[in-house]
């Protein structure tokens, strides 16, 4: 869950990766050192090599090819009240949500159930996994490469979930409840979750219910530097509050010839306010002050099914239908009080509306000796209609309406994509995935802007696997990737926070990608995992602000350019040093970028993509005792933002966290998370200049910076 203030600063719940650039080295140093010191102490030893793909009934995890199995046994040190909690802890593995893209195929993660990938969008895997109790897990298979027939958006690792399939009342449903209190001045909120899983008859459901609320302060500070006038401080204050409600259902019914149908419906609603209050010192005068009070409110349900049948033991199919609709109303307000003068007040008042429909085929054919092959294609149809009231005090004390060109339009899409993919096995060590796919797309507007443009790209992608041992991969893959455009970026809106107007474009084009990456992975013992990654983009059109005039600016494309770097991961068991059943996982990413400036005519990195991101946590289970506990931290460089007449930088701390959970209380899970231990400074450095940015003369400069605060959250879970 991510809260955006107004300052421009992001807080992350689960524990955001902030940024200083010498514990990036710290980091990196200690993690690359530990990685050898580990590797010299353990060893590369082998797990049980299981000739049919499962393990032998002495073992807790073997390697079959390019599958690594855990039993249950496992994850008990863990004690796991759900499948999340399960994978959570597979050695080497991130939870990948996939892409937040219009489409099917384009948007799938890195988890798959019982080898399917569940037929909806509009909620995470991870919610999906916290619906499946841990004793409904048979097994969880990590499968490197090899993973082109499979339905996971051309990811080349990922985690299969195969469920025990247990029947009747025996089949455990989880719950979740928990407290969170927020500081500073933050309130006590409750939430929880639970799954009701069962049968009726010959049909599987799941019903699910969640509701969370967090209410929050915030502060924090201004300092305006005017080059051409008084300076000025401010101090910003207020509080946020958010709701949020949903429901699922889910339906799986088998049928005697092997058919399964399946039926999903996800529904939400959710509810935030933001009400900070500024207060403006002037250098001369003063004080004033300003308000800026938001109000957003958001209905939206998925209905989705599938349906699979097998022609015979090589060849089957399944389709695939969903439908999502998402309301948003939202009101903004702005109003001034200054110490002399007459008050300001302003109206924003957008309504949007989205949909998006999709059908898909999928035809799987493993009727090739060597070759697991997938076919068929997908029509998407997408629409965002959006209208915006705009109102002013015209100084009588009156609000009158006033026009933001582009605010009220309509905007569709009808897309097609036929593709095939290919998982192809070489030898017993190399496989090569290969695939193919073919986007067309319409795109039509009207109302403010009528505009109409058809899109055709290829989109071939290729892996290339080789096992080098049973603990010892490598991978090399090189695909083109096109950006599904945000139809937001097709609509203005008015920014009270920058006094600006944000402006659309009807002429944006996708950002195409040649994304090529070679990674070597290494397994030692049961759980150590090292991994080295290098990754090259070539982009192509690259979206971001573009320059109409010498005031105006619109999300647009400023050209080519290329983003390289390199991804270290480490997962490994401290044994050797005392600390029993404990283990360090650690990630270093290191990246840079190259673009061409369209204000300056200048080499500069890509606008928000920072430099470095590591996240490093350490987890102790002490099982005899039935506690566990562990600490993470965070960080990430500073981000870059270049406009017409601005240049913006935002930063952010290290981030701390920990947690301590025990099960001694039999079926339940009590477990107590410290976020933002630090209280994180969230800080924004804007620059505005006279005219172009290329000019180089500065007309004010604001330094904002806001602590949101941590908190502490005690969760009760479990089964029945």
């Amino acid at each position: 869950m991510r809260f955006q203030d107004k300052f421009g600063c992001v807080e992350n719940e689960r524990g955001s990766l902030l940024s200083a650039k010498a514990p990036r080295r710290l980091s990196l140093f200690a993690t690359t050192a530990m990685g050898a010191l580990l590797l010299s102490q353990t060893g590369f030893a082998t797990s049980y090599q299981a000739d049919d793909g499962l393990c032998d009934a002495s073992v807790l995890t073997c390697t079959a090819g390019d599958r690594v199995i855990y039993k249950p046994g496992f994850f008990s040190d863990y004690n796991p009240v759900t499948a999340l909690d399960m994978v959570e802890r597979v050695p080497g593995f991130s939870i990948d949500e996939g892409d937040d893209v219009r489409g099917f195929g384009g948007a799938g993660g890195n988890v798959l159930i019982d080898g399917q990938r569940p037929s909806s969008k509009s909620t995470d895997i991870t919610d999906r996994l916290t619906r499946i109790g841990a004793d409904n897990v048979a097994r969880i298979e990590l499968i490197r490469g090899g993973t082109g027939a499979l339905d996971v958006g051309g990811q080349s690792v990922v985690v299969n979930v195969i469920l025990s399939n247990v029947d009747g009342a025996s089949e455990p449903s989880p719950w979740e409840l928990s407290i969170t209190k927020r500081r500073p001045g933050g309130w006590v909120r409750p939430g929880g979750e639970v799954s009701f899983n069962g049968h009726l008859g010959d049909i599987k459901y799941t019903l699910g219910l969640n509701a969370s609320a967090v209410k929050l302060a915030f502060n924090g500070e201004e300092q305006i530097t005017r080059f051409f006038g008084d300076d000025e401080f401010r101090v910003r204050e207020g509080n946020f509050s958010r709701k949020d409600v949903g429901g699922n259902l889910n339906l799986e019914k088998s049928f005697a010839n092997g058919d399964i149908v399946r039926f999903n419906v996800e529904a939400g609603y959710e509810n935030f306010r933001d009400s900070p209050t500024e207060t403006r010192f002037l250098e001369t005068g003063g004080p004033d002050v300003a308000m800026f009070p938001l109000q957003h409110i958001l209905y939206r349900y998925e209905v989705g099914a599938d349906y699979e049948h097998k022609f015979s033991d090589v060849f089957g199919i399944k389709v695939i239908a969903l439908m999502e609709r998402v309301d948003d109303d939202d009101e903004f307000r702005f109003e001034l009080f200054p110490a002399v003068g007459a008050n300001e007040r302003s109206l924003f008042v957008p309504q949007q509306n989205t949909g998006e429909t999709i059908g898909r085929l999928e035809f799987d054919w493993a009727g090739l000796k060597g070759h697991s092959i997938q076919f068929g294609g997908e029509v998407v149809h997408n629409f965002l209609e959006n209208s915006a009231e705009f109102f002013v005090d015209d100084g009588s004390g009156v609000l009158v309406s006033d026009d933001v060109d582009g605010s009220n339009t309509r905007v569709t899409e009808i897309r097609g994509e036929p593709f095939i993919n290919d998982s192809w096995t070489l030898s017993p060590a190399i496989t090569l995935d290969l695939g193919f796919a073919f986007e067309f797309s319409k795109i039509s507007q009207s109302g403010d802007t009528d505009n109409s443009r058809f899109f055709t790209y290829p989109k071939p992608s290729l892996t290339l696997t080789y096992r080098m041992g049973p603990q010892t991969q490598f991978r090399l893959s090189g695909e083109r990737k096109v950006n599904q455009l945000s139809f937001n970026q097709f609509v203005s809106s008015v920014n009270f926070d920058d006094e600006d107007v944000d402006f659309g474009n009807p002429e944006l084009q996708p950002q195409r990608t040649w994304a090529f990456r070679a990674e070597f992975e290494q397994r030692f013992g049961d759980i150590g995992v090292i991994s080295l990654a290098g990754f090259y983009d070539y982009v192509q059109d690259v979206e971001d602000l573009l320059p109409l005039s010498g005031t105006v600016e619109v999300p647009g494309n400023i050209g080519d350019g290329t983003l390289w770097g390199g991804t270290f991961e480490l997962t490994a068991p401290l044994d050797f040093m005392g600390l029993k059943n404990a283990r360090l996982e650690s990630s270093v990413t290191v990246q840079d970028s190259s673009v061409v400036d369209p204000v300056t005519g200048l080499d500069r990195k890509f606008s928000f993509e920072e430099d470095y991101e590591y996240d490093i946590s350490f987890r102790q289970d002490f099982p005899d005792r039935k506690i566990s506990w562990g600490v993470s931290a965070g960080n990430r460089g500073d981000e870059l933002g270049f406009g017409l007449d601005e240049f913006t930088t935002f930063s952010r701390d290290l981030d701390l966290s920990a947690f301590i959970e025990t099960t001694a209380l039999k079926g339940i899970k009590i477990k107590l998370d410290a976020n933002d231990i630090l209280n994180v400074n969230n800080a924004r450095d804007r620059t505005v200049f006279v005219g172009s940015r290329a000019l180089g003369v500065p007309n004010f400069r604001e330094q904002r910076s806001n602590q949101n605060g941590g908190g502490v959250t005690l969760t009760f879970s479990g089964t029945f």
